[in-house]
C-alpha cells in the first residue's frame, strides 16, 4: 500500500500538462502551487538556476555569466487539483479493479470444484 501511494505522489505532477510562469531575474521564480520544475531561460534554452533571486549580488554575477534573460517555473496552479484528483483517482481505481480480478482468478484455479 506504501508503494503504490509513494508511486501515485511521485506521478501525480506529471498526470495533467502544467503551466510556464515567466518571471524577471530580479523577482525571482513566481507562481504558486504544485511545483512540477524551475530554472532560468537562456539564449540557449532552459538551465537549472543556480540562485534564486537576481536582486543578490553574487546571484546577479552567476546569472549573467549564465546569461540568464529570465526565471521561469513549472507548476500546477490551484485550478488543477481536482483534475489531478480525479485522474489519480481513476487510475488507482483501474489498478484496483485488476487486482481484484487477478485474485479471483487465483482463487478460482487454487479452490475451485471440477466441474460434472
Amino acid at each position: 500500500v506504501g508503494v503504490l501511494w509513494a508511486a501515485v505522489h511521485a506521478a501525480v505532477p506529471h498526470l495533467w500538462p502544467s503551466v510556464t510562469r515567466v518571471s524577471g531575474l530580479e523577482d525571482g521564480p513566481l507562481g504558486r502551487g504544485l511545483l512540477v520544475g524551475e530554472g532560468v531561460l537562456t539564449p540557449g534554452g532552459r538551465a537549472e538556476a543556480p540562485c534564486v533571486s537576481g536582486s543578490m549580488h553574487s546571484c546577479r554575477d552567476t546569472l549573467a555569466d549564465l546569461g540568464a534573460t529570465a526565471f521561469y517555473r513549472d507548476l500546477h496552479p490551484v485550478s488543477h487539483y481536482w483534475p489531478l484528483q480525479l485522474v489519480a483517482t481513476g487510475i488507482l481505481l483501474a489498478v484496483a479493479g485488476l487486482l481484484t480480478y487477478a485474485a479471483f482468478r487465483v482463487l478460482r484455479r487454487t479452490t475451485g470444484t471440477a466441474r460434472g
